[in-house]
């Protein structure tokens, strides 16, 4: 699959609990490793990374997997 990364920009995030974690205000890719992370602006406006391997789905909005508590 290819994605303009520019397109996630401003994305709204929700996990798979069905709550709003925040919207996509970078995307980093760390060149070395082939690994990317989503930088979530949350509320209210903490940043918080979220690894790509926690990405479930892309669409209208981008769905990330709920970490266990």
């Amino acid at each position: 699959m290819v994605m303009r990364l520019s397109t996630l920009y401003g994305k709204q995030i929700y996990n798979t609990k069905g709550n709003y974690v925040g919207y996509v205000d970078e995307v980093l890719i760390e060149i070395d490793e082939g690994r990317g992370k989503i930088v979530a602006l949350g509320l209210p406006g903490e940043k918080v990374g979220i690894p790509f391997e926690r990405v479930m789905a892309i669409g209208d909005i981008v769905l990330v997997k709920a970490r266990e508590e």
